[in-house]
Parts: structure tokens; sequence; C-alpha cells
């Protein structure tokens, strides 16, 4: 199985924007065989039904960083609640523990991210969290 990595929906935001650190640190895993993968979760966080949307949508299509979006299965939706009540975190973080347990349940080594805190606290030793 190829080496993946996650995106939360500050890394898209960004990667879509054009930021070129975003965009260099997913062109070198691309580059080096690693699957980009995008917790659905992320979309609820990031679209929003209107023309800046077209942005994430290139992203979401393009080849060159071939994204894949992946589901949250029951294990992971009961993960991310776990991962919440051991962090003491109230409901308002359930998207951050739901692409993070989205990520371990892909076997995502990385999570790249613009919100490393929140994440760091909910990911423990499991994903490693980068922060651009």
């Amino acid at each position: 199985m190829a080496k993946r990595i996650a995106l939360d929906s500050g890394a898209l935001i960004k990667l879509s924007d054009g930021d070129p650190l975003t965009r260099a640190v997913v062109r070198k895993w691309t580059e080096e065989r690693w699957e980009t993968i995008v917790p659905a979760p992320v979309l609820a966080e990031t679209l929003r039904g209107g023309h800046a949307d077209a942005r994430v949508h290139r992203i979401l299509s393009s080849r060159k960083t071939s994204v894949t979006v992946v589901g949250v299965s029951e294990k992971a939706g009961r993960d991310a609640g776990e991962r919440l009540g051991a962090a003491g975190m109230p409901p308002k973080n359930t998207v951050d523990a739901l692409i993070v347990a989205t990520a371990v349940a892909e076997r995502a080594e990385h999570i790249l991210t613009g919100d490393p805190a929140d994440l760091r606290q909910l990911a423990g030793t499991d994903v490693k969290i980068i922060a651009i």
C-alpha cells in the first residue's frame, strides 16, 4: 500500500489558493508516490456552494495532485467520539476529530494542517501532524 497524507480544511484551502509552501509539500509527496486524501468532513468546512468553490473542485479533480476524498466509516465515527472524550474537547471540535479518525482509519501517516494544536491533541501518536 502506498504511503498516505491527509489534508485538513486549512491545508486544502491553502492548496486551492495556490500557497507555494503547501503546493511544494503536496507536489513532493505526489512525486514520491504518496496518496493524498481528504476526509469528507473537510468538504463541509470548505465548500459553500459559491464561485470560490471552483478552486477547491479543481484541486479535487486534478491529476497533478491526485487527491481522493474518503468517507467516514462507522469505526472512524466512534473513534472520533472517543478521541473527543479522551481529550476533554467539546462537540465543536467534532470535525477535527473526524478528520483525525478518518486519517488513522485510512492509514495516513501525516495530516497537513493549518490548525496543529487541536489536531495534535486529538491525534496523539497515531498520526503525525504537520503545520503549514
